[in-house]
């Protein structure tokens, strides 16, 4: 690779505009060259990334560096909204991450969509912060934007989280919703803002929760403590009391990351996890695991909750 397009990395934060790799020397004909090659990868239209170093990056990561690069290079101020607003904000975005980034302006009506931004018009002027040196909607505006344009399934994972963080309450939410005062999608926003709940500790028990009740079972209590587990406490992360039944949505990611939230290795929390279960087990209690494949296919999840008999809803 080129010194010089690693020098314009540099100068970008892991973005080559061609602007200066121009300005240290190179031919536009050899950015062309290193993008046919595999080198480079387009982030848009007259920007790129070391294609090494892209591929090392989660999607999200993606996205913010996509936000940065058509941020910098509109011709007018740009104000980020929702899911790209929401990525800025470090928010579980779950489903397809958006191709292209969310703007908004003040006003009603439809919006438009470009090669590199889709506009929303969404109410009145938002409040607004800046992060990563981009101009976004505040973290109340993003949720609520999100909680009226995205089902459930997208929005509850968000609103936990930002929930568990300071400042955010429901009330600030039911405020800002008010304020809004959308046309369309006030009544799901208002049903997800009263749903979300900061006891969920990741987005995939967020999201096993709003199917759960999609599919109309009994709400499970959340993060239950039981204590005289290997000498500690065992909090799980569902349980239905009536049936003494435990529910655990079984996320890899609490075992790739073991090694970094606890040091242990992650066979070895595994291995934790099974001693931990089967003392709950002597407990007189039973355990139910699903993953994310059985999270996001509601004919699954009712399967296999229906077959350790988890009560409706009445």
């Amino acid at each position: 690779m080129d010194e010089r397009l690693v020098t314009a990395a540099a100068i970008g934060d892991g973005l080559i505009r061609a602007s200066d790799a121009r300005e240290l020397g190179v031919h536009p004909s050899a950015i062309q060259r290193y993008e046919q090659d595999g080198s480079l990868v387009r982030v848009r239209t007259g920007v790129y990334a070391m294609r090494d170093e892209w591929q090392k990056l989660r999607a999200d990561e993606r996205h913010r560096r996509l936000i940065v690069a058509t941020v910098g290079a509109a011709r007018h101020p740009l104000v980020v909204s929702h899911r790209s607003a929401a990525a800025l904000h470090r928010l579980p975005l779950l489903g397809a991450v958006p191709a292209v980034v969310d703007i908004t302006q003040a006003g009603r009506g439809g919006g438009r969509r470009t090669a590199h931004v889709s506009l929303h018009r969404s109410g009145p002027e938002p409040a607004v912060e800046t992060i990563d040196g981009v101009v976004c909607t505040s973290l109340p505006r993003t949720l609520v934007d999100i909680a009226i344009s995205r089902p459930l399934v997208q929005s509850v994972p968000m609103l936990d989280a930002a929930l568990a963080r300071p400042g955010i309450t429901r009330p600030l939410l039911d405020a800002e919703l008010d304020h809004v005062d959308p046309t369309r999608g006030r009544a799901m926003a208002a049903r997800a803002i009263a749903f979300a709940d900061k006891r969920s500790d990741s987005p995939g028990e967020s999201v096993s929760r709003v199917r759960i009740r999609e599919l109309g079972f009994a709400a499970p209590e959340l993060q239950v403590r039981f204590d005289g587990i290997r000498g500690s406490f065992a909090l799980v992360d569902f349980y239905w009391r009536g049936i003494r039944l435990i529910g655990e949505f079984d996320g890899r990611l609490k075992y790739l990351r073991s090694r970094d939230v606890s040091g242990l290795d992650p066979a070895q929390v595994l291995y934790e996890e099974k001693l931990r279960e089967d003392a709950l087990r002597r407990l007189g209690e039973r355990l139910v695991r699903w993953d994310w494949s059985t999270a996001w296919a509601p004919r699954e999840l009712h399967r296999l909750l229906s077959e350790f008999g988890v009560p409706r809803q009445r």
